[in-house]
């Protein structure tokens, strides 16, 4: 005797998946932009503060988005 499981999902079911994954996606982009300034300024502080050695490293921009990247997903859990 063996079992069978099947899942069987409604296009009803996709389609709102898949509203819901695009709703995400705007409202992360949004949260983005409203904090680049936060991530701007703390990026030069940060700058100013503990300056690096010497070498390459990023722009302030991507120093900033990089940092917003890694804080705004976890709004986003739970």
């Amino acid at each position: 005797m063996t079992m069978q499981f099947t899942a069987r999902h409604s296009e009803q079911d996709h389609v709102r998946r898949v509203k819901s994954l695009a709703s995400d996606r705007r409202m992360c982009r949004r949260l983005t932009a409203l904090s680049m300034p936060f991530f701007l300024v703390a990026a030069l502080v940060q700058r100013v503060v503990r300056p690096a050695d010497r070498g390459p490293r990023l722009s302030i921009v991507a120093q900033a988005r990089a940092q917003a990247n890694a804080t705004i997903p976890f709004m986003f859990m739970g």
